[in-house]
């Protein structure tokens, strides 16, 4: 059976190469290595690294290269690193480039500036842009990081990096269950399956709302991994625990009901080792067919960690941009929709019917809520057409910083993505009864006219904190165009 920890973003495993010819100042080389060195150890010692992590050199032509490009692929490294401490032989980037069983690592390369000697004593960054040339020649997509290797500047760069590398190698093997397709009309909500495989690794399976409505019932999921399965004792405690600490605005069997979807939902999931999720929503949920939303159910897979990501409607491209959002915050992304004219106002709304994540919301007594910042209710959509049905979690996001993530294939087959920062607060809270963040964005007229010039979709990740820098290291990677206002 899969792990039933919750899913977080891998530690990296690592390699570094050493990298020089045999000329210019020994002294230089030898600090400039010692310095690196230095930072690897610490980042073994601090955990940031997995611990079989490897660096190797110094070293200066080809057939070394490809003998540490062996060891780098035989210990199955989530990222190579080359360090040149001085001017170095060109074959050498080349050939780590180019290795048959690396050619999806993510690549960095690093130099330190020249040394205060008086004297020309490494020339390293040049190799630095000499080693870019070949990338851009060969397509291969790398980042570029300067030292000084023990600067706080390049400690925060490389921690960069590591969250990148840590995000990438949790999408290649991202495993989505759709629960159901998406409702009609939804044309967004579905991609290119093998285009998102290649892009990203993102792999999507079916399982039907039969097959959930099946574990509802019966508590129990067979799946790849064998089989999963859950209590009616499970369900109420995992009900008690949704209510508590929380306003509940409907009765404790809706509650229950919630519950229950959850562990259908969560007993599918570790039956088959999935790792996101996306769910039709309706029509079928809030129908005479399954008369409960789906809502808080899937906030809760999220905010639990039984996956990185749920999207709304089936939404599984929508499904891989939330999952980028909670890898690289280390904090579960919602997935909102674009609520409002973009371009009429500073305050960016940005909402859904009631996947407010438990745990994760602005906490009660906010007046610009109406005092529901964190409360168990009514489905809104349908309360305004005279249906009453539940349960959702209505309330603003927690205030703080955040970022919105919007991805897309366009028609011409290029990925690109969207990312903008903001900013929610009591003062920007609209007070609108749904789960939101209605965040302030400075830029917000050239947020809106990128939205319809590149015709992204109306779903889009939200994630908690400034990771902009990071979604844009991510794009380098990945060869997607990157667009913010």
């Amino acid at each position: 059976m899969q792990n039933l920890t919750a899913i977080k973003r891998p530690v990296p495993k690592i390699g570094i190469l050493i990298n020089s010819i045999g000329s210019f100042n020994p002294a230089a080389k030898d600090k400039s290595e010692a310095d690196m060195r230095a930072f690897f150890d610490g980042l073994v010692k601090s955990g940031e690294i997995h611990p079989d992590s490897l660096i190797i050199g110094r070293i200066f032509g080809p057939h070394e290269a490809m003998e540490a490009a062996d060891k780098f692929a035989a210990a199955r490294v989530d990222l190579v690193v080359i360090s040149n401490v001085a001017f170095t032989n060109g074959q050498v980037f080349l050939t780590l480039a180019t290795h048959p069983h690396l050619s999806k690592i993510p690549m960095a390369v690093t130099a330190e500036p020249e040394p205060e000697i008086n004297e020309w004593g490494t020339n390293a960054w040049c190799s630095v842009i000499m080693n870019n040339f070949v990338a851009k020649q060969i397509g291969r997509n790398i980042v570029t990081i300067p030292g000084p290797f023990l600067s706080p500047e390049f400690k925060t760069e490389f921690e960069r990096l590591l969250r990148v590398a840590g995000t990438i190698k949790f999408l290649r093997n991202d495993l989505v269950v759709r629960f159901g397709d998406a409702p009609s009309g939804f044309h967004s909500a579905s991609g290119n399956l093998l285009a998102f495989a290649d892009k990203f690794g993102t792999r999507v399976d079916t399982v039907d709302l039969s097959a959930v409505l099946y574990t509802y019932k019966t508590g129990k999921a067979t799946g790849y991994l064998g089989e999963s399965t859950f209590t009616d004792e499970d369900v109420k405690k995992t009900a008690d625990e949704m209510m508590n600490g929380r306003q509940v605005l409907v009765d404790r069997e809706m509650v229950e009901q919630g519950a229950r979807f959850y562990h259908a939902f969560r007993a599918i999931i570790r039956a088959n080792g999935y790792t996101s999720a996306t769910v039709r929503c309706w029509p079928e949920f809030q129908s005479e067919i399954i008369p409960n939303a789906s809502c808080l159910a899937q906030a809760y897979l999220v905010a639990k960690g039984d996956v990185a990501s749920v999207a709304c409607e089936g939404d599984w491209p929508m499904a891989v941009a939330q999952t980028m959002g909670t890898m690289l915050s280390d904090h579960p992304a919602a997935c909102l929709d674009w609520v409002n004219y973009t371009g009429g106002s500073d305050i960016i709304q940005l909402g859904h019917c009631g996947v407010g994540m438990p745990g994760h919301m602005a906490p009660e007594g906010s007046t610009r809520c109406n005092g529901l910042c964190d409360a168990i209710a009514l489905h809104p959509v349908a309360r305004q057409a005279g249906t009453e049905l539940g349960p959702t979690h209505i309330g603003q996001y927690e205030y703080g910083p955040k970022t919105g993530i919007c991805l897309m294939q366009g028609s011409d087959g290029t990925f690109r993505m969207l990312a903008f920062k903001g900013e929610n607060s009591p003062e920007t809270a609209k007070g609108l009864l749904y789960s939101a963040a209605d965040i302030k964005v400075d830029n917000f007229c050239a947020l809106n006219r990128l939205v319809l010039e590149y015709g992204f979709p109306h779903h889009l990740g939200v994630a908690f904190g400034d990771i902009t820098e990071d979604l844009q290291m991510l794009c380098s990677f990945l060869g997607v165009e990157y667009l913010s206002p």
